[in-house]
Parts: C-alpha cells; structure tokens; sequence
C-alpha cells in the first residue's frame, strides 16, 4: 500500500503492515491510545524506520536504529 513518509521527504513509499513482535511491543508501548496494532504500517523503502497509522501519516514515529 502505498502512502506519505514524512521519514522520505513527504513521498509515496511502499508501506507494510507491522507483524513483527518486537515492533509491535515498541509501537504499543509509544502508541497506548491505539490499540488496534493492525491499524499501523512501516515503511518499505530500504534503511527508513518509519512507522504510522494508515489513514494519518501524521501518526507515526521511527523505530529505533537496531542493536548491532
């Protein structure tokens, strides 16, 4: 699907829902009032953190850089 990443200069990216565990405990600890995890997608474009609800890409925020 694609939608605005404010993380890419406002473009339109490919964006994927959030399935993986860890990101979804970090979007449900950043995002308590929405509890609907299904309703948030992350950004598909190589390197971009970029999380946010679908419908406002103003709701949104970045995952952190991955340990190493």
């Amino acid at each position: 699907m694609s939608m605005r990443c404010r993380n890419c200069g406002d473009t339109l990216q490919e964006f994927l829902r959030v399935v993986d565990d860890g990101e979804q405990a970090y979007v449900a600890e950043h995002k308590p009032r929405h509890t609907r995890l299904g309703s948030y997608y992350r950004c598909g474009r190589e390197g971009c953190r970029r999380y946010q609800r679908l419908g406002d890409h103003n709701d949104g925020g970045s995952f952190p850089e991955p340990d190493e």
